[in-house]
């Protein structure tokens, strides 16, 4: 690998469009090489194995294609990354540890995650946060439906904003909660609800930490590609004119080429 060879994003489904966004406006010569596994999520409701069976295969992908260096869009993908992130020749990210960074100055006594089933019950949250804020409350609430409702497209509020309550007042019952970590990627897309239905919260995108994570590595490393125009590339084993939507959506570059291809196969 050299500085050349392009920088990989993976995700379940669209939701890694938010990380890509910021590792093109803090990363703008690099190339990105994006995998969304559409056709396998939502991934939050699966098991631990499936999940790391799944995972795998993406990142094998992404060997083939070259990276030199990875960024884990999915915040499930994440809370296992110590069985993973050892078995690749280049550096795996986590976007739970840019979620648990981003609080580690925070002037709080608490903070609200949400994000899918499995990442609430697998409590990477609270060991991260707890390591670099050590007694700070952390409160985390899943969401089961959430995701897949983005993914598909379906951002209308009647369809939204129930799934939103249901996350946010179980944690405001918890704790004077004023900041809220979106811990799935899909997330940010759904901040302008959000911002209607709880004006009073802060809410935290842990994507910008993870691009500027992804950009301290590469210096280091003098991989870093500062001449480059920046290219995209997605493959995804869902739908490809979804992916170009949703691209449009989020604001990113126009991608080079959009890829149908299914590269992931569950047990």
């Amino acid at each position: 690998m050299d500085k050349l060879s392009p920088v990989g994003v993976f995700d379940s489904g669209v939701g890694g469009f938010s990380v890509v966004r910021e590792i093109q406006k803090v990363l703008p010569g690099e190339d990105v090489v994006y995998y969304g596994d559409s056709a396998n999520m939502p991934y939050g409701n699966r098991s631990g194995e499936e999940i790391l069976h799944l995972t795998r295969q993406i990142l094998a992908f992404l060997e083939r294609r070259g990276v030199k260096a990875a960024a884990v869009a999915c915040n499930t993908i994440s809370s296992l990354i110590d069985r993973y992130r050892d078995d690749y020749p280049f550096k795996i990210f986590s976007v739970i540890e840019a979620g648990a960074a981003s609080v580690a100055t925070l002037d709080a006594d608490c903070v609200g995650v949400i994000g899918t089933v499995f990442t609430a019950r697998s409590g990477a949250y609270h060991r991260l946060i707890n390591a670099v804020r050590p007694g700070m409350k952390v409160c985390v609430q899943g969401c089961p439906n959430l995701a897949r409702l983005i993914d598909g497209g379906d951002l209308r509020p009647e369809s939204i904003d129930p799934e939103l309550r249901a996350a946010v007042e179980p944690l405001l019952a918890q704790a004077p909660i004023r900041h809220l970590i979106l811990g799935c990627t899909h997330y940010p897309l759904v901040s302008g609800h959000l911002n209607r239905l709880y004006p009073q919260l802060t809410l935290i995108d842990p994507a910008h930490e993870q691009a500027l994570a992804v950009k301290r590595f590469l210096e280091a490393q003098g991989l870093l590609n500062d001449a480059g125009s920046g290219s995209l590339e997605l493959n995804t084993s869902g739908d490809a004119a979804q992916y170009a939507e949703a691209a449009r959506r989020f604001g990113l570059k126009e991608p080079r080429a959009i890829n149908t291809v299914a590269v992931a196969q569950p047990l």
